[in-house]
């Protein structure tokens, strides 16, 4: 168990992986080799030479005996190796070697030289006595033909390379092992990656929302332990969070009866200013109370994702304020952008930042704008604005920009902390900046979802 456990280890795997990457690689260069040499040595009746000896054949066999040397030296200096010999005995293929078996070779050498008897020799780099051959002639293949003097010529043939010089074959061959490396590792350690990429997925989840599903085990053993402890962590972090929103949620509860009982002892009192200021905290608390419990439900209830059209869900909110006299306008986009989420709670969420701007800024614009991947929700208001070292504690739990805690002037500083709490859950985000000269831009963005295909 030891063994397997260490063999399963993430230095086995990459080990294991470079391995195999590199023996496919050696074994697809070995098996391109192979086939390069085939191409680069085909068949003697391929390779173009039978044509050609066939007709220096010809042209030197209707030559003087002393002029045949020379006509040899001259067309072995043009690329076409060739050597006359006087008699057999002067010709460096070894006695009983070099005989062609192949009739259709010798019967188309015969055919084209114009010499129906002639005898033909030939000999590759496989071929005893090979070695002995004279270099000017010595390169993949040798062919000897007869003159009907008895005397011979030889023909050296150079390799076929389809075109290419022998360095760029190496370049080419050098290319391919490359990139057959490079394909093969990259499939070898895709197994590798796949566990370390939901891990991180699974990390950004849980960052946006504590019910986010638990992370697969799988993977070697080290992502294994890893995973296994990351769902141990989460389920206890989910764990704390719910008891923490159920006690909220109780003693925000708990407390409504106490304040109940404070309004009915209230209308005891004969002082009217004083009973007037005791209601008044009584309906600030309870508010308060109301706003708290909202903001707690909405980790604990929340709604099943759906499809929906995000321009219409903002105009649903302008409309809300419409209704209230406020002013809000609205840049409709000319396409339907579609969204997947919780449309209840962004709206919430909507409703939260454009409150927010009619409240402080007096008024609010709204833009849609959609992307490839994102949608862009922007809200501009008329306001002073926010300094800059307070946007970043806007979006904490019951912090106010406004320092009073009168109601006439703001909430309780939890819109803010919501609606960012929300959009996080949907996997988006919402900035605040200041606008020139003056006012405050909440902007929000939502990933879309993909486009299906046709």
């Amino acid at each position: 168990m030891k063994r397997y456990r260490r063999l399963d280890s993430i230095a086995w795997w990459f080990a294991l992986n470079v391995a195999g990457a590199i023996l496919a690689s050696l074994l697809m260069s070995a098996a391109f080799m192979q086939l390069a040499g085939v191409w680069a040595r085909p068949p003697l009746q391929d390779a173009g030479v039978i044509d050609r000896v066939a007709g220096i054949y010809q042209a030197i066999a209707a030559m003087p005996t002393d002029d045949r040397i020379a006509v040899a030296g001259k067309l072995s200096a043009t690329g076409s190796p060739v050597q006359w010999f006087p008699s057999r005995a002067r010709l460096p293929i070894p006695a009983g070697s070099g005989k062609l078996d192949d009739n259709a070779i010798v019967q188309r050498l015969r055919d084209h030289s114009g010499n129906p008897r002639v005898h033909v020799l030939g000999m590759d780099d496989g071929d005893k006595g090979w070695s002995d051959l004279p270099d000017a002639v010595r390169h993949k293949y040798v062919v000897a033909m007869e003159l009907r003097d008895h005397s011979w010529l030889m023909f050296g043939a150079d390799e076929r390379t389809w075109g290419l010089n022998r360095s760029t074959r190496w370049l080419l061959s050098t290319l391919f092992i490359l990139i057959a490396s490079g394909l093969i590792a990259a499939l070898a350690s895709r197994r590798l990656a796949s566990p370390i990429r939901h891990f991180a997925h699974a990390a950004e989840a849980f960052g946006s929302s504590s019910h986010a599903q638990t992370l697969d085990v799988a993977g070697p053993r080290e992502i294994r332990e890893a995973a296994h402890a990351f769902n141990t962590m989460q389920m206890r972090i989910r764990q704390l969070v719910d008891s923490r929103t159920e006690m909220l949620m109780a003693i925000s509860h708990d407390l409504r009866a106490p304040l109940t009982h404070m309004r009915l002892r209230g209308e005891f009192i004969d002082d009217p200013e004083q009973q007037a200021k005791l209601f008044r905290d009584v309906d600030d608390m309870q508010a308060m109370l109301e706003t708290s419990l909202r903001f707690f439900r909405q980790d604990m209830h929340d709604e099943e994702p759906t499809r929906f059209d995000l321009g219409e869900l903002v105009s649903m909110v302008v409309d809300d304020f419409h209704d209230l006299g406020q002013k809000v306008r609205y840049a409709a986009p000319a396409q339907r952008v579609a969204c997947l989420g919780r449309p209840l709670a962004l709206k919430r969420a909507l409703t939260n930042l454009v409150d927010n701007a009619v409240k402080y800024g007096l008024s609010a614009e709204i833009a849609l704008h959609a992307g490839s991947r994102h949608a862009v929700v922007t809200i501009d208001d008329d306001g002073p604005g926010v300094a800059p070292a307070l946007i970043p504690k806007l979006f904490q739990p019951f912090f106010r920009g406004e320092p009073s805690r009168n109601r006439a002037t703001g909430g309780f500083g939890l819109g803010l902390a919501s609606a960012l709490s929300t959009i996080r859950i949907h996997g988006g985000s919402l900035d605040l900046d200041n606008r020139k000269p003056n006012g405050l831009r909440a902007t929000l963005r939502l990933p879309l979802p993909p486009v299906p295909k046709s």
